[in-house]
């Protein structure tokens, strides 16, 4: 059960914001056993000043395009199941339209107690019934 945040200039058109979040998904779910319906996205929109990224960090080159996707999900793969989705994704993208440069993803693991899913119980101490935590 991933959440992921998807940040983007407000300049470009929801549905190139839209590919990208689906090429996140579609990395998820082929790359790090997250089923498919198990889907909880945030897209934020941001005026190119409020996007401060510096344009070369990392050997890219960033343009008013850039994108950051922000996964948290709960812990357990591997290195390489981690490394698997940041090309999926790029991929993904780059055939949206966006360039490879300006696809930045962030992923952050936590446990089961770090998340409720509702009724103020604990996601570690509810009762799951799916085949897979994602």
């Amino acid at each position: 059960m991933p959440l992921t945040k998807i940040s983007a200039p407000r300049h470009l058109p929801f549905a190139k914001v839209k590919a990208l979040a689906d090429a996140v998904q579609d990395g998820l779910v082929k790359t790090c056993n997250v089923p498919p319906k198990d889907l909880f996205q945030l897209i934020a929109r941001y005026e190119s000043e409020e996007m401060i990224l510096d344009p070369t960090f990392g050997g890219v080159s960033r343009s008013q395009e850039a994108c950051i996707a922000e996964i948290t999900f709960l812990s357990g793969r591997t290195d390489e199941q981690k490394r698997n989705p940041f090309k999926l994704i790029a991929e993904k993208a780059v055939a949206a339209g966006f360039r490879a440069d300006d696809v930045m993803v962030a992923l952050t693991e936590n446990s089961r107690m770090d998340w409720s899913l509702g009724h103020g119980v604990a996601y570690a101490d509810h009762v799951s019934t799916a085949k897979s935590d994602a």
